[in-house]
């Protein structure tokens, strides 16, 4: 078993993009995992991990909740040390199942390509009904986590019988003993919501009255135009062109990186974000700047394909089930080729085909982290920093706020008012912000 040397994790950690409370559970677990092997004199592998585990559960007897969370910290240590070591985390499915029973093991990798498994015909039932509808891989395991949680915290046998006073009990659970935020108390009610109602299709009437987590407003990252021009600078190649499109076009994470080749109307300098946030699409502007960069990219890209459909052991790019079903062939059309693709070739997690996945969202994110340290700003900067910096200064440049919210794609302006500097000029065209730079 090779051992893992990551001696910058605790930098690595700070700098990623998960919530404060998690960076700080996940610091207390490694450092706790990292003395347990230097006074064993073992090094860091899964088998040490698993050990570590054993043993901590023996000692602590800890509640299920605590032990995910010690998985969830050595899963995250172990991946992005692999990560850093190779420069990017292929996708690959061995060793997808078997390792999420108490007290557990730990994959070879941990990807979200991950295979998503179902160890009962509760779990089936759900998996069936989240891939007819066309879910998210990580829709799926953040579900399926939540109702195994269910299931464990209210001794549930059959999801049949969900009541819906065990809800109401458990998000109470959650937001007095465990004291999760507000957004995931709310991912919690959705996971179990979407169980109850459109699974097994129990009627859960009013369950509003529980106890619900504190919330509180962040005020979001913004970039000033200097510090963007900045950030900017630090960047090179496809990472300084994927940067320069999200912050263009105001996009999530999620929505750059699954964009394809058809998604770009270079001729009328915009680009199509299919099932965004709440499956919904919508347009969004790119700047003209780009124009001659994404052209130049596309060609690249195209040179990648042509490559791809001269193997025979490789599948056609990933579709939608219900297309895949119905063109069986439009996998290996250029029109819905990855805009961004990865240099790995990795298994499907759900098919066992082996394809060429787009570019992980760690990898690119951790791009941007260290673009913003090399550039020396004095905040945290994240690929999110790049959409709130979008928002703002359209705001800023007196766009409209129900502009703005619907390139956006929220779904509500309450969601953003907050980025409120906005002066209002209705009917004001809208320019992309990095033309003005």
């Amino acid at each position: 078993m090779n051992k893992l040397h990551f001696p910058r994790w605790a930098e690595v950690l700070e700098q990623s993009n998960l919530p404060e409370s998690e960076r700080g559970s996940f610091r207390v677990t490694l450092r706790w995992y990292l003395s347990w092997c230097h006074r064993h004199s073992v090094g860091c592998t899964f088998d040490s991990a698993r050990e570590f585990v054993k043993w901590a559960c023996e000692e602590k007897n800890p509640s299920y909740w605590m032990v995910e969370r010690w998985r969830e910290a050595i899963r995250w240590f172990f991946r992005t040390g692999k990560q850093q070591a190779s420069g990017e985390c292929p996708q690959k499915s061995s060793n997808a199942s078997g390792w999420c029973k108490y007290p557990g093991t730990f994959p070879a990798n941990d990807t979200d390509a991950e295979r998503v498994v179902s160890t009962n015909n509760d779990e089936k039932e759900i998996l069936a009904l989240m891939r007819r509808r066309g879910m998210a891989l990580k829709t799926e395991r953040t579900y399926l986590r939540w109702f195994r949680d269910f299931s464990h915290w209210s001794h549930l046998t059959c999801g049949r019988e969900i009541s819906p006073e065990q809800i109401k009990g458990y998000l109470t659970f959650l937001a007095m003993d465990r004291l999760v935020a507000s957004s995931t108390q709310k991912q919690a009610l959705n996971a179990l919501a979407f169980v109850a109602q459109s699974v097994f299709e129990i009627d859960l009437g009013d369950i509003s009255d529980f106890c619900r987590a504190k919330s509180r407003k962040k005020i979001p990252v913004v970039m000033s135009k200097d510090e963007m021009r900045a950030f900017f600078s630090k960047l090179s190649g496809e990472r300084l062109l994927m940067g320069k499109l999200q912050y263009s076009a105001g996009l999530r994470v999620s929505e750059l990186l699954r964009l394809r080749v058809q998604d770009m109307d270079l001729e009328r300098n915009q680009l199509v974000v299919r099932c965004g946030k709440g499956g919904k699409d919508r347009v969004a502007p790119m700047s003209e700047r780009l124009i001659d960069e994404v052209r130049g990219h596309l060609r690249k890209v195209r040179d990648i394909f042509e490559e791809d459909l001269k193997r025979t052991d490789l599948d056609g790019v990933y579709l939608p089930e219900a297309l895949a079903r119905r063109h069986s062939n439009a996998g290996k059309d250029w029109r819905w080729q990855w805009l961004w693709p990865s240099r790995e070739i990795s298994n499907d997690p759900r098919s066992g085909k082996r394809r060429r996945h787009h570019v992980l969202p760690q990898v690119y994110q951790g791009a941007i982290s260290q673009a913003g340290k090399r550039a020396d700003l004095n905040k945290r900067v994240t690929s999110h920093t790049l959409r709130h910096s979008f928002a703002t200064h359209l705001l800023e440049g007196g766009t409209d706020i129900r502009t703005v919210q619907d390139l956006l794609g929220h779904k509500s302006v309450e969601t953003t008012q907050i980025y409120l500097h906005v002066m209002q000029k209705p009917g004001a065209g809208v320019r992309s912000p990095l033309d003005s730079l």
